[in-house]
């Protein structure tokens, strides 16, 4: 009688495949995975054998339940991708890691992908994605935790953003930003906010909420000058909030009235809300906590 036939063998290899098999299984796509990074890496200059063991890689990281590996090489792909010139390619995979970085609160590690693909559109003169994939680094920046991110690097994109985007919707995400930085003492850069807000003027319907936005702008940029000292177009910029005046915030309104008229019957305590940078506060409280300082100051 052969092996096969022998009582209870089957049985028996039957028993331990199933003990066994769930054990196999990640060991053998482990060795898959690394035996594609390394023939991935190995292909020097053929960069379509580069590519597919990449793509190998990813695919079996993902089975295995190893995301980290998964945008580690993704991103190695993106990068080799941008280098050989497969836009394409780059995008697809710089746009994954992003979303799952993001996903998994890595602020850092998404911009990581972020910033080359905002390079590659803008080299492509893509515009309309160039603005929506802007305005996600903005969101992944102010979702960010404290020091997750450098200033400097934060600075320097927030300075990019508002060289490139000239739309409605990048008023309000600049002046939560220069708000943000003036409640954090960074008055310099909070100024500059300010002021590239106010320049969206000419881009913002006065129909919608962002005007709001760019006529506060326009007040804090002018009492921010009268507090340092700061060179701004002071009459004409309260000439153009004045024929808005009915729309300002209440905070707005009173620091509005104090530049214009000298006084105002709002209390600067009552208007400030104890916010701080860091905090996560609504846009309305950093406003109303800043323009109360303003208004203090002013006193």
């Amino acid at each position: 009688m052969s092996t096969t036939e022998a009582p209870g063998t089957r049985s028996r290899l039957d028993r331990w495949l199933e003990s066994n098999l769930s054990g196999l299984l990640p060991w053998k796509r482990r060795a898959e995975a690394f035996y594609h990074e390394k023939r991935a890496k190995l292909a020097g200059d053929d960069y379509e054998t580069a590519r597919d063991h990449y793509e190998e890689a990813i695919g079996v990281r993902g089975r295995l339940g190893d995301p980290e590996r998964a945008m580690a090489l993704g991103k190695e792909l993106a990068d080799l991708a941008r280098k050989r010139g497969d836009d394409g390619t780059a995008l697809d995979h710089y746009e994954r890691v992003v979303e799952l970085r993001a996903r998994r609160e890595n602020a850092r590690g998404a911009l990581d992908a972020l910033e080359p693909m905002l390079d590659i559109l803008d080299a492509d003169g893509v515009d309309d994605e160039l603005a929506d994939w802007w305005g996600h680094a903005l969101m992944i920046l102010g979702r960010a935790e404290p020091d997750e991110i450098p200033n400097a690097r934060r600075d320097e994109l927030i300075r990019r953003y508002a060289d490139r985007i000239r739309s409605e919707d990048s008023a309000g995400r600049l002046y939560g930003f220069a708000l943000t930085r003036l409640l954090a003492g960074e008055d310099e850069t909070g100024a500059d906010l300010l002021d590239a807000t106010w320049e969206r003027r000419d881009v913002v319907r006065e129909q919608v909420g962002q005007f709001l936005v760019v006529l506060a702008a326009g007040v804090g940029r002018v009492a921010h000058a009268e507090l340092t000292g700061r060179e701004v177009d002071r009459e004409a910029t309260l000439d153009f909030v004045a024929d808005h005046r009915e729309k300002l915030s209440e905070p707005a309104t009173a620091l509005f009235d104090r530049l214009r008229d000298g006084e105002t019957d709002a209390d600067p305590e009552g208007l400030k809300t104890g916010v701080g940078p860091n905090d996560g506060a609504e846009l309305r409280e950093v406003e109303a906590e800043v323009f109360g300082q303003f208004l203090e100051r002013l006193e």
